[in-house]
């Protein structure tokens, strides 16, 4: 008797733990929809199952109708708790189906208790497997395993296996263990949700971190990180930087308002981002200028993205309530052995050219910058007002 009780309380205090533990691992961090379910499944059974061990050393109709009711309740509770913890990815079958299983296991139960909890340990193993192949979760998986060895001692004894006192005991012996076991799952598939949500923050931060919050183009710290691990890349050939603002810009803002300077400026991002490539990168520096880095372009396709541009900007501008717009751009091939720096003031310069030459122009540098030579000179869309 005395090992009896000890054993019980062995079992209900372990179950205890593993209450006490996922209720702790699910309090300190975001709640998890299922998470509930589960500390009250572990919770009950802490105290239920002590009753269902005794009722099985002294048998009688209400003792096998209490274990009964313990091996039929706590698999579909867990069952319950995963439905919700995969709101998004739908488990097959729906929770009125689940508990018309439940409720017919149930009524069922007083004549035919194995043969409920087998079919019903089953339907939930079934559940569980099939549920799995939807998601990427293994601890629903893992949970099919538990809940389907935990239903194989039942199996015995409906087969009449069965004999003895201890193995009478063995079907809530074996939930037990499983119901441990699944509340091991339950918290790892907890902490791995946590380490992936907290990957896709880091990731949305880090994307934050490097966008121009108007815009939506790179920030300069984006693009000067991004330009020294592609110039790292040796072979490629020299890619084509563009730098780029809007004509008057300082009159739309002191005649038009700040907010119609904004909105021109989300137009520019958003026309520069539609007609950039993958591999391409654009950022912006501050102000109204822009910068456009086009890898393995030459000078003329680079005319033909700031063209493309300056017309979607020119076409969407009235759609945005704002005057017609017009761009200058200034193109240099960005040599290999020059710091992003240097580059840039080659292309300000070539900029600085399609100013002095009328404005809406793009203009190509060569050469360095003690002696450029600006040779490509091309016009752009409309003039503005």
């Amino acid at each position: 008797m005395e090992a009896q009780t000890a054993a019980l309380v062995m079992g209900a205090g372990g179950l205890a733990v593993s209450a006490h533990v996922l209720w702790r691992a699910g309090a300190r961090q975001r709640r998890q929809h299922g998470w509930p379910w589960w500390v009250a499944t572990l919770a009950v059974s802490t105290l239920v199952w002590p009753l269902c061990i005794w009722a099985a050393l002294r048998p009688s109709t209400a003792g096998n109708i209490l274990a009964a009711a313990w091996l039929l309740g706590w698999p579909m509770a867990w069952l319950a708790g995963w439905r919700r913890f995969h709101a998004r990815q739908r488990l097959p079958g729906q929770g009125w189906l689940d508990g018309s299983a439940w409720a017919l296991a149930t009524l069922a139960s007083p004549w035919w208790p194995w043969q409920a909890v087998v079919l019903l340990h089953v339907y939930v193993t079934a559940v569980l497997c099939v549920g799995r192949a939807r998601t990427a979760d293994h601890g629903l998986g893992w949970t099919a395993v538990a809940v389907a060895a935990a239903a194989l001692p039942a199996m015995f004894a409906l087969l009449e296996a069965a004999s003895a006192p201890l193995d009478r005991l063995l079907p809530w012996w074996a939930g037990l263990a499983a119901l441990w076991a699944c509340s091991l799952l339950a918290l790892a598939s907890m902490a791995e949700r946590t380490e992936q949500e907290l990957r896709a923050s880091r990731r949305r931060l880090q994307v934050l971190a490097g966008t121009d919050p108007l815009t939506g183009v790179s920030n300069r710290r984006h693009f000067e990180a991004a330009t020294a691990r592609r110039r790292l890349q040796s072979g490629a050939p020299p890619p084509v930087l563009l730098l780029l603002d809007i004509d008057h810009f300082k009159q739309i803002n002191d005649h038009l308002g700040h907010a119609t300077g904004d909105r021109a400026l989300r137009l520019v991002g958003q026309c520069i981002l539609d007609a950039l490539r993958d591999s391409d990168l654009a950022v912006r520096l501050g102000g109204d200028e822009f910068a456009l880095l086009l890898h393995g372009a030459t000078l003329p396709q680079a005319m033909q993205v700031a063209e493309r541009v300056v017309l979607q900007v020119q076409r969407l501008a009235s759609n945005h309530r704002l005057p017609v717009l017009s761009l200058s751009f200034g193109l240099v091939p960005w040599r290999h052995d020059e710091a992003l720096d240097e580059a840039l003031h080659r292309a300000d310069r070539a900029l600085y050219e399609a100013k002095r030459q009328g404005r809406s122009r793009a203009v190509a540098a060569h050469g360095d910058d003690a002696a450029p030579a600006f040779s490509e000179s091309q016009r752009l869309g409309l003039d503005s007002p």
